[in-house]
């Protein structure tokens, strides 16, 4: 199988995101997706920004694949864009020839519409679980969006709750498990090492990947250099349980968002 998992920034660099995702679909059986928008609405009456209406744009790209939306904020407006405001969240895509056993959307920071339409950090942060049907054994798949502030993107104890929160409701999931997404964390945060503790595998770690967040985001953000935390290369991360069996693992550098896409191929150990 193979699944990717990207911030998507939401939509901003819009047709070279669509055309990775066209060439992407038919090898791929799961895509996980942060910074989604879901308003559905005529683009036309929004200013013909492709952004609100992200979601029904990847389902289009997608038409052998079943979308799953979780919202975190039904009034969220893109950096603060009011021609953008509408639901934001993550979302799934996972292949029609797999069969959905159970889906579950969890907050891991703040809660629904606790955002304040100013200051990002009052923004909930969600996660969305899917546990599909894979040749007969189960296999739970989780999106994670964490919380982007401080951003320093150490432990703070928000974020410590924020992974256990994680690790304790997968625990509850059937089968193996591949927990991935935008954790907005650096390597070395206590709150990335507890997935290790509790029995995930870090694939970039053992992977030895250099970056998440890509030479193109200095393209978008060149600004970033010279603020208080400089060009943070790390933010997304892909765990998984001892019966994947990695196939391949790649984080290739493609101008298609602020953050790289995480590719894994895998079987099961049986």
């Amino acid at each position: 199988m193979k699944i990717i998992s990207l911030n998507t920034y939401s939509g901003v660099v819009f047709e070279p995101l669509m055309k990775f995702i066209v060439d992407q679909a038919p090898s791929t059986d799961v895509f996980c997706f942060q910074e989604v928008t879901n308003a559905n609405r005529d683009q036309e009456q929004v200013g013909g920004d492709p952004n609100v209406n992200l979601f029904t744009e990847l389902q289009k790209r997608l038409p052998d694949h079943e979308g799953h939306f979780e919202v975190m904020d039904e009034h969220c407006a893109v950096d603060h864009k009011k021609n953008c405001e509408g639901p934001f969240g993550v979302a799934i895509f996972v292949r029609k020839n797999l069969k959905v056993k159970n889906r579950e959307g969890f907050f891991v920071y703040k809660e629904l519409n606790s955002y304040d339409g100013k200051d990002y950090s009052t923004l909930g942060m969600v996660a969305l679980s899917i546990t599909v049907d894979v040749s007969g054994s189960d296999v739970t798949f989780g999106t994670v969006h964490g919380a982007a502030f401080p951003a320093h993107k150490l432990d703070t104890p928000e974020r410590i709750v924020q992974s256990q929160k994680i690790i304790d409701r997968m625990a509850g999931k059937s089968g193996e498990k591949i927990v991935l997404g935008d954790f907005n964390l650096l390597p070395e945060a206590e709150s990335v090492k507890m997935f290790e503790k509790a029995g995930y595998k870090d694939l970039i770690k053992e992977f030895q990947i250099k970056t998440t967040r890509g030479s193109h985001m200095r393209t978008l953000f060149p600004e970033y250099e010279h603020g208080k935390y400089g060009f943070q290369e790390f933010a997304d991360y892909t765990f998984v349980t001892s019966g994947i069996k990695v196939e391949s693992f790649e984080v290739p550098d493609v101008p298609i968002s602020d953050h790289l896409p995480m590719i894994l191929k895998f079987n099961l150990n049986k």
